[in-house]
């Protein structure tokens, strides 16, 4: 069975997940805002022969599946999870899939996973005159929950607007940023990172009203968090998405595939 992790092990748990840092975002952000034991966070390692088998990464009730090899031991980790309660299991594509066999009551989500190191010139067109864009401080997170509650695919997700916007909160508390668009005082779309480090971020909860799509608010909004995690000085920024129409989107702004992640839930 799986060992609890500590901050004795961080170097350990660093060199075990360096050759993909994509991937491994979270746990990068993760161990770096909360401590390797620290608030929601737990790191279970699972052993192997000569070095450890697996890695997964509890925030919550949801966990992080990470192997260098794609032959580790799924059965341990499911035989795991099974005795506790888990919202999602996510990671490589290839990693995740050898789960679904143990849960087969879960539907598995594949993604394309892309990485931005540098915004394309002109990714943007310029927004109207009564348009504006700014950082969102955490006054105007009920604003936020208002829009979130309104988009189809939050009200589908696992954690619902609601605790996706707690979760953003508490992001945000941790140094994470969240750009809305505005017009006048009413908030049309929004951006957000989370597992923000001194290296890199991911980005999530992209989504504009329904009313307002087309204009390339969203876009705004995603550029401008690259342009301010840049300015901080990280090297890259990554995301998610398994909707072509988005994805032609980010491509654009000078994101590129780099492989396929997926959530088990």
């Amino acid at each position: 069975m799986p060992t609890l992790c500590t901050e004795n092990d961080r170097a350990r748990i660093y060199q075990y997940i360096a050759k993909e840092p994509e991937m491994n975002l979270f746990f990068y952000g993760d161990l770096e805002n909360f401590g390797v034991q620290g608030g929601p966070i737990k790191v279970w390692a699972f052993p192997g022969a000569q070095d450890w088998d697996c890695l997964l990464l509890q925030f919550y009730d949801s966990y992080i599946v990470y192997s260098p090899s794609k032959d580790y031991n799924a059965a341990t980790v499911a035989e795991f999870l099974k005795g506790r309660t888990c919202d999602c299991i996510s990671g490589k594509l290839e990693l995740v899939q050898k789960l679904t066999p143990f849960f087969p009551k879960l539907e598995l989500q594949p993604t394309y996973m892309c990485r931005c190191n540098q915004l394309r010139d002109e990714a943007t067109a310029p927004l109207p005159q009564d348009v504006q864009i700014r950082l969102l401080e955490e006054a105007d997170f009920p604003q936020l929950l208002e829009l979130l509650s309104g988009i189809q695919e939050f009200e589908k997700s696992d954690l619902g607007p609601e605790k996706a916007m707690e979760r953003q909160l508490e992001n945000y508390r941790h140094g994470s940023l969240t750009y809305g668009v505005y017009r006048g005082e009413r908030l049309l779309a929004t951006a957000a990172t989370t597992a923000d480090n001194s290296q890199n971020a991911m980005v999530v909860s992209v989504a504009t009203r329904p009313e307002e799509r087309g204009h390339g608010y969203a876009s705004a909004a995603v550029a401008a968090l690259c342009q301010a995690s840049f300015a901080k000085g990280r090297k890259f920024l990554c995301l998610f998405y398994d909707n072509p129409a988005a994805g032609r989107i980010y491509l654009r702004l000078g994101f590129e595939k780099i492989g396929q992640y997926a959530m088990l839930h």
